[in-house]
């Protein structure tokens, strides 16, 4: 089948809920200064089995996009920002490696050729592109919050007081970001500051006409209330804002487990073969090829809908 977007004042737990035993840092409490909290935390109910898997792209984004690439944005650099389901070996990494089985999927070369081989930093001699590099603003136990946290930037990239997505932005300069939170917000973010620091990330992304890619992320089967709401705050800040939302918790939703891996909670399924790259009817039974494949749509609307 075919498919057709300072700080919370609690802690990630660093268990098994929280991305695993892996999970990493968890972002400090709010200062003094953080803005007050949204009174439009709880938006009205939206169905994610209505919202289409795929954005559209409105005319807004492409001049959006445009001005990016304007101003020094590169084309044929994206950058990810997100927790476990990002920072993760599955997600996207493959790509790199030319080895695809791409089933029904073959026009879709065209986005790796866009992304593919082209370093994804500006310094250092940095050499690895968009789908291998592992960003500045992604971590096994960020929340929401940790890209705006300057206690997580990595000193040997980023400048004093520096936080991790503005890093991100000055060393990458892309034109996309793919944004994924959730996962440990469930657990560790209070809904109407989960609202708050998206709005906090989107207004630094779209701040250097940078288009974001926005989304929906697997519910958590300990607490899918909370899941359901934060899912709905995506939907809603992302439809008010004009930001395209990839709807993966609708893409993942028929599959085995409904593509978490059935060993965990944080982490996406592979299929029987272990390959997150085959895009075979098969392949895409693992919710990790899933999610790739339809970041690779959405990235590949971005594209045409700039043509």
């Amino acid at each position: 089948m075919k498919i057709q977007t300072l700080i919370p004042t609690l802690f990630i737990i660093l268990n098994v809920t929280a991305c695993g035993p892996q999970a990493g840092p968890a972002p400090a409490p709010p200062t003094a200064a953080a803005k007050p909290a949204s009174t439009t935390a709880a938006p009205a109910p939206m169905s994610l089995d209505e919202l289409p898997i795929l954005p559209n792209i409105s005319p807004k984004m492409v001049a959006l996009y445009k001005a990016g690439l304007a101003q020094g944005n590169n084309p044929r650099v994206f950058t990810k920002l997100g927790d476990c389901m990002t920072d993760n070996p599955d997600f996207l990494r493959p790509l790199a490696e030319g080895k695809i089985e791409w089933g029904d999927y073959a026009a879709l070369k065209r986005v790796v050729e866009q992304f593919k081989g082209v370093p994804a930093r500006t310094e250092q001699g940095w050499r690895d592109d968009s789908f291998a590099t592992t960003t500045l603003t992604s971590a096994g136990g960020f929340n929401v919050a940790g890209p705006l946290d300057a206690t997580w930037a990595d000193p040997k990239w980023c400048k004093s007081g520096e936080h991790p997505l503005a890093c991100e932005y000055r060393l990458a300069k892309p034109s996309i970001a793919v944004i994924m939170f959730g996962t440990n917000d469930v657990t560790a973010t209070e809904p109407p500051d989960f609202e708050r620091y998206l709005r906090d990330i989107l207004g630094e992304t779209l701040k250097h006409n940078i288009v974001p890619l926005l989304n929906t992320f697997p519910a958590r089967p300990e607490n899918p209330e909370k899941s359901q709401l934060l899912n709905q705050i995506i939907l809603k800040v992302g439809r008010e804002l004009d930001v395209p939302v990839i709807n993966f918790q609708r893409a993942i939703a028929g599959l085995p487990n409904k593509g978490v891996n059935p060993n965990d909670t944080t982490h996406l399924s592979l299929p029987a073969g272990a390959r997150a790259d085959v895009f075979t009817a098969d392949g895409l039974k693992g919710g990790a090829n899933m999610r790739n494949l339809v970041t690779l749509q959405a990235l590949d609307a971005v594209l045409q809908a700039a043509k």
